[in-house]
């Protein structure tokens, strides 16, 4: 929806399995870094060292710091949500159907948390924070 909003064609295909930048200005780079710094263990990880350096290129040292916050926050708020068991409201899933699917975030555990997803089937609701890693 953003980069409809901005005007963008985005390649959601691109975006999760690699290939390009998905229609995205700087957009291989922001992909490489997110992905990096999702693995990342730490600041001294050698891919995000490498890719955070291949963005600040591009994109200059403030544009690293607004794809660091956005990794952030998106980080921290899917795990509020799923350890919490927030369901998406019913305007969210209704807009964000074709492209779940497309993305496969419904099959993510926190998905279950949400009664009227079409998930293939009978998916409990999440009740413990254990289980959202499998436990």
């Amino acid at each position: 929806m953003s980069g409809d909003a901005a005007g963008l064609d985005v390649d959601l295909d691109q975006a999760m399995n690699g290939g390009g930048g998905a229609g995205i200005p700087a957009g291989a780079e922001l992909i490489a870094f997110a992905e990096a710094a999702a693995a990342a263990f730490d600041h001294t990880d050698a891919a995000l060292t490498s890719s955070r350096n291949a963005l600040e290129a591009v994109v200059g040292a403030e544009g690293v710091k607004e794809a660091a916050a956005t990794v952030a926050i998106f980080n921290g708020l899917v795990r509020a949500a799923d350890a919490t068991g927030i369901e998406l409201d019913a305007g969210v899933t209704a807009a964000s159907k074709d492209f779940r699917s497309d993305l496969g975030v419904d099959d993510y555990k926190g998905a279950a948390n949400t009664s009227d997803l079409d998930r293939p089937g009978d998916v409990a609701p999440i009740t413990e924070v254990g289980a959202l890693f499998g436990d």
